[in-house]
């Protein structure tokens, strides 16, 4: 019983700890994707362009079965396609073990414009979507750093 209340604790602290975790376009900085949901299997939140949100985003880390992907909602439409990681300029995963997930700092999210142009024509979205995303310091390739810390007999504070 203390296994799984610790196992459910460390759980649900991960799932309800606030996520901040901003991706910037290299090619139109005003072009920003900030997932500030924490899901089951995925993090969510919104694509803006300048300060204008243009749609619900979500990012699935890589399974055993799929790679890590993206997907986009708006209220006419859905797209979803393959997130490319790289530590600087070197291609990341899963298979490697040169760079570890956390330090993944740059993405391409594959045909997110081309798929983008089906339901607009604004070029800076198009131009920022086409090229990297540079991953914020907060975002830890998807990861929350934690610390439980033995506050008392059976429980925990996190830190």
């Amino acid at each position: 019983m203390y296994f799984f209340n610790l196992e459910l604790f460390s759980f649900l602290a991960e799932i309800l700890q606030p996520i901040n975790c901003v991706l910037i376009s290299e090619d139109v900085p005003s072009i920003k994707i900030v997932l500030s949901e924490r899901r089951e299997n995925s993090l969510k939140g919104k694509i803006f362009k300048d300060k204008k949100i243009k749609g619900i985003f979500y990012t699935r880390k890589p399974s055993k079965e799929n790679s890590a992907s993206w997907s986009f909602e708006s209220s006419n439409s859905n797209f979803s396609g393959e997130i490319i990681l790289f530590k600087d300029k070197e291609l990341w995963h899963r298979y490697q073990n040169k760079i570890k997930s956390n330090q993944v700092n740059r993405a391409l999210f594959s045909n997110l414009s081309l798929k983008l142009s089906t339901i607009t024509n604004e070029i800076d979205l198009l131009k920022g979507t086409s090229g990297f995303f540079k991953i914020g310091n907060q975002c830890n390739g998807g990861k929350i750093n934690k610390a439980l810390h033995k506050t008392k007999k059976d429980s925990f504070a996190i830190l």
